[in-house]
């Protein structure tokens, strides 16, 4: 499970005609010094700390890497398998989202279509003060559950999930 920690780094080879690549470790480096607030708040607020992101990068399943039309960091996602079928999906971004939101959104898709048929059900738990996140997932076709308490300080996340397509 994971990847080799060994992954070269090739910044002529940074981008594909997604605008998406496999993730390295230093793109999870890269990702906690330039973190949205917001997204910052959601991991911290689980009880994580910024060096998770790193980890998750090399422990998860489907690591990808995300980036603008410049080529400026957009964001890391993974899953972390479980059981029968289910895994838990995240996504941490940077504020470049939100200045090419149609270009993210659709890298997002075409990368969700493409790794999901390998799962029954995806989840996570999202911040409920996250609302670009909120926006995302929705376009992303997840459902938001219910509000539970998470964390040391017990803030209110959504129980997120999708059905997929599984084969």
């Amino acid at each position: 499970m994971g990847r080799s920690l060994q992954q070269p780094w090739d910044s002529t080879n940074r981008l594909n005609m997604h605008q998406y690549r496999p993730s390295t470790l230093r793109d999870g480096f890269d990702l906690i010094n330039n973190l949205r607030e917001e997204d910052k708040s959601e991991l911290l607020g689980t009880g994580h700390t910024l060096l998770h992101i790193p980890y998750g990068v090399v422990t998860s399943e489907h690591a990808t890497t995300f980036f603008s039309k410049k080529g400026e960091l957009a964001g890391c996602a993974g899953i972390s398998p479980g059981f029968d079928g289910q895994a838990m999906i995240w996504m941490l971004c940077t504020p470049v989202i939100t200045q090419e939101v149609f270009t993210f959104v659709r890298q997002a898709k075409a990368w969700l279509a493409k790794v999901e048929p390998e799962y029954k059900l995806l989840w996570n738990l999202a911040d409920a003060r996250n609302h670009v996140h909120h926006k995302l997932l929705k376009h992303l076709g997840f459902k938001a559950l219910r509000a539970i308490p998470v964390g040391p300080d017990q803030l209110p996340y959504y129980e997120i999930v999708k059905l997929c397509a599984y084969h």
